[in-house]
């Protein structure tokens, strides 16, 4: 049994990741319940009651940080004071040398593992690429120790940071119209990524969870080297069982994936659906995710759903009923290119 919630965080175009499952463990056979990313503060306490209302619990038996933005990381300080936490993966600038002042969250970092600590959780913060969790059921799939590192250092460097805070302000704060949807596929136009994203995106922790015959990567917002990484190491895991649920990284950015990275991930282009793609967008991000990116995503037979201000809720079917939890979701269709803006 499965079922994994992409709760919706954002109340306008604010944007972030909360993602919640239960699944069968198959070493002991008992219910693991695994949260990625706690959203905003204010979606902490709406992720906790998700979690005790249609789970039954107020025990989480993993919580992973997979990088420290706001959006990622600030709900798991409400999600830590209100459910007991067995642990914690978070990596830890500290551990390398960086402190206060460091353009690398490490104080951040450093509270939210001050806070769960005193709550009697363990810090899982040197687990990286290669390991294991639940008999084998999630596996860390990225970044290495030291890929991490060298992200660490780059995002501390004021030349590399400086550039790329550059090239998101000018996608990021650029009014994008609404895309249109279209009736068939307008041809793929995504070559590249756009100049890459930022270390500490590329830093995320990267996840694949193979349960009960189905296959989930979740990818944080990582991009394309750190995403490449991951790749060769479930190749070196032998978890390549294609996938069924996508996440698509940083909401569907444009600098996170490219069509040879998606043909290693998803496939080649196919006519026939080989599972679905997964995308957290605020409410009215209606930039996000980028017409390009959930088209190609689409055409390698991967429908793409977005939360945009309803919680999506993908389960096995033997997975129990919600009474009154009846939110539909519709995938996006084939969106309109040419309504996006110079950004």
């Amino acid at each position: 049994m499965y079922e994994i919630d992409y709760l919706w965080v954002g109340e306008k175009s604010n944007t972030g990741d909360a993602i919640a499952m239960r699944f069968t463990r198959p070493d002991i056979g008992n219910h693991a319940i695994v949260v990625i990313d706690g959203g905003f503060h204010e979606t902490g306490d709406r992720l906790a009651d998700h979690i005790k209302n249609y789970y039954g619990t107020s025990v989480v038996d993993l919580v992973v940080c997979t990088h420290p933005d706001d959006d990622h990381i600030n709900g798991l300080f409400e999600l830590v004071e209100r459910v007991t936490i067995h642990r914690l993966l978070i990596h830890r600038p500290s551990r390398y040398g960086f402190g206060e002042g460091d353009d690398v969250k490490s104080e951040k970092v450093e509270d939210l593992i001050a806070v769960a600590r005193s709550k009697g959780t363990i810090i899982d913060d040197d687990v990286f690429a290669g390991s294991t969790y639940f008999g084998g059921a999630l596996a860390v799939a990225g970044p290495s120790e030291s890929y991490y590192k060298q992200m660490l250092v780059e995002q501390s460097s004021g030349s590399v940071l400086a550039s790329l805070s550059s090239k998101a302000q000018s996608v990021f704060g650029t009014v994008i119209r609404k895309a249109k949807s279209l009736v068939g596929d307008p041809g793929e136009t995504m070559v590249g990524d756009n100049g890459g994203t930022t270390p500490r995106n590329n830093s995320s922790i990267i996840l694949d969870l193979q349960v009960d015959g189905m296959r989930a990567l979740f990818t944080g917002d990582a991009g394309v080297p750190a995403l490449e990484r991951a790749a060769d190491q479930l190749d070196d895991l032998g978890r390549t069982k294609t996938i069924d649920m996508f996440d698509v990284p940083h909401h569907g950015s444009r600098h996170n994936l490219t069509p040879e990275l998606l043909d290693r991930l998803l496939g080649a282009e196919t006519l026939l659906n080989r599972g679905i793609a997964m995308a957290s967008v605020g409410k009215e991000a209606d930039d996000h995710p980028r017409p390009e990116v959930a088209n190609a995503i689409k055409r390698r037979g991967y429908p793409v759903f977005c939360t945009r201000g309803i919680n999506l809720w993908w389960r096995s079917t033997d997975a129990p009923s919600r009474s009154g939890y009846n939110i539909s979701s519709t995938p996006l269709e084939w969106l309109d290119e040419s309504e996006e803006g110079a950004a």
